[in-house]
C-alpha cells in the first residue's frame, strides 16, 4: 500500500494485492452483501482503483456463503491490521469521527 498526499494534506491510499482492508460503509444497491466493518485481503486492484476483497477466512468464516466483495470503490475501504482494526489510531479511529471521504 502506498499513501499519496494530495492538496491540503488529504491522504489517499493506493492499495496493492495482498493488503488488508476493511469496509467503512455498506455496499450500495438493493441487495447489500458487504457491510461496514467487514474486512479481508485485497485480491485484485482494478484500473479505476476499485478493489476485490476476499472476506472468507478474514472478517467472515472460511465456509461463508459470501466469500468476496467485487469492485469495491477505494473510498469505501481503509487499511486495517490482522485483526480487522483500523491502522489509524487515536480518537478519530476509536470514535469514528473522521471526515467523510
Amino acid at each position: 500500500m502506498r499513501i499519496l498526499v494530495g492538496a491540503g494534506g488529504l491522504e489517499t491510499y493506493a492499495y496493492e494485492t495482498g493488503d488488508l482492508v476493511r469496509l467503512t460503509r455498506n455496499e450500495d444497491g438493493p441487495i447489500v452483501t458487504a457491510f461496514a466493518g467487514d474486512w479481508g485481503r485485497v485480491t485484485r486492484v482494478h484500473p479505476c482503483g476499485a478493489v476485490d476483497i476476499k472476506l472468507a477466512g478474514y472478517g467472515r468464516a472460511r465456509d461463508a456463503t459470501m466469500t468476496r466483495a467485487v469492485a469495491v470503490p477505494r473510498g469505501r475501504v481503509e487499511p486495517c491490521d490482522h485483526q480487522g482494526m483500523p491502522l489509524r489510531r487515536g480518537f478519530a479511529a476509536v470514535w469514528d469521527t473522521r471526515r467523510p471521504r
